[in-house]
């Protein structure tokens, strides 16, 4: 079994009475990152040291708790040697330590090692100190029978340090990371709190990736949404934009259904907007190893804002020749933006430019021109306009496509 050891003891020194793995990073606790990095290593239970059950812990146990994840909060530290077997490998992630999770799975997933930064400048950074040219990085993999050893320490030992001298005693390899990860600030202990919020930010643009300002607004609402989840995700205000996006859809069908399709279409551009907004919120806050199932409720929530608006703009057309007419330019312009998407999407797996592909999922821009073509009894036009300009897009991308192929 994959056990992995953290602690929240240390005291935050910008904040007295608060712990330094309890400082919030991205809208969540330090301490709930490492919970991920835990996960991403798969390990299959969570040991973690503290001074008391407060809401922070409750917190990182129902965040393991929904992947399948024990998450064990003690405060004796001669309890650990009754949960570990000698057999069990074991992940330590020091007090306070705000890893780069790639780095660290990419390490330790396959064999067990002590992470190490050279001494300079890891030493000035809070890292601690193993011989004279090596610090410890905060990380490291070790046998269970390591643990049992703690046993003979005092109550108020130092469990990560403790653990990090029986391993080096044992003779654990080390394995050197790339001291960039510090000069990058990728790899934090002991940081100042502008440190850490420099490294949200750019964490947050990681994660996130978001579009450029070529779908102004897919890119508008992907960065409003970033910037909102630094405050909303990790409280009960996380799903919050994502309940307005489906109340706004639930409530614009229902407006159409009672004849007031115009109103109802103007709720569906609001529906539009909140939807990426709620899924950048939603990717910050999602737990590692439940990533692939969210992401499919996304996609689902996509295809049924699609059909939702489609129904709504047809209801916004005038009544020329038969009703099926009403919905079929539509369902052409959506299912031409959706092949625009899925064509863009295989140029750039295979290494090819492909910058209309925000475009054509930037629902934001397309309602913001049927919106008023609804408006003035034009959207029919509009539609059909707009199908024909994206038709002729994906011929001029294929033909550049094989401009590239043939260079």
């Amino acid at each position: 079994m994959r056990i992995a050891i953290l602690t929240a003891l240390a005291e935050d020194p910008d904040q007295r009475g608060r712990k330094r793995a309890f400082r919030i990073f991205a809208g969540r606790t330090i301490l709930s990152h490492q919970l991920d990095c835990a996960i991403d290593l798969g390990c299959e239970s969570v040991a973690c040291l503290v001074g008391g059950l407060g809401q922070d812990v409750i917190a990182c146990q129902h965040r393991a708790e929904a992947v399948g994840v024990r998450f064990q909060a003690i405060e004796d530290l001669r309890r650990l040697s009754g949960l570990v077997k000698a057999g069990d490998d074991v992940f330590v992630i020091a007090d306070g330590l705000l890893p780069s999770a790639v780095e660290a799975v990419g390490q330790l997933a396959e064999r067990p090692a002590v992470l190490t930064f050279p001494i300079d400048p890891a030493l000035r950074l809070g890292f601690e100190r193993i011989d004279g040219e090596r610090a410890w990085a905060g990380m490291l993999r070790t046998r269970g029978q390591a643990v049992e050893r703690l046993s003979d320490l005092p109550p108020d030992a130092d469990a990560a340090s403790a653990l990090l001298r029986i391993a080096l005693q044992a003779g654990s390899r080390q394995t050197p990371l790339d001291p960039a990860l510090l000069a990058n600030g990728d790899w934090l202990q002991r940081a100042d709190q502008a440190t850490i919020l420099a490294r949200e930010k750019r964490w947050i643009s990681e994660q996130v990736s978001p579009v450029s300002f070529a779908a102004p607004g897919l890119a508008t609402a992907e960065r409003i949404g970033g910037r909102l989840a630094r405050d909303i995700v990790g409280t009960r205000f996380e799903r919050v934009p994502l309940f307005a996006a489906v109340g706004a859809g639930v409530l614009a069908g229902l407006l159409a259904v009672i004849g007031k399709p115009l109103v109802a279409l103007s709720l569906g551009t609001i529906m539009a907007a909140l939807l990426p907004l709620a899924g950048v919120v939603q990717r910050l806050g999602r737990v590692p190893r439940n990533r692939a199932r969210r992401f499919g409720v996304d996609a689902t929530l996509r295809a049924g804002a699609d059909l939702l608006l489609v129904a709504l703009i047809g209801l916004n057309m005038p009544v020329q020749g038969p009703d099926w007419l009403r919905l079929f330019i539509p369902t052409l312009l959506f299912g031409l933006l959706r092949l625009g998407e899925h064509l863009t999407l295989q140029s750039e797996t295979r290494g090819r430019p492909a910058s209309w592909h925000a475009l054509y999922a930037d629902r934001i821009v397309l309602l913001a021109v049927l919106l008023p073509a609804a408006f003035f009894g034009i959207a029919q036009f509009a539609c059909a306009a707009l199908s024909l300009l994206v038709l002729g897009s994906l011929f001029l991308r294929d033909a550049g496509e094989r401009e590239l192929t043939a260079g």
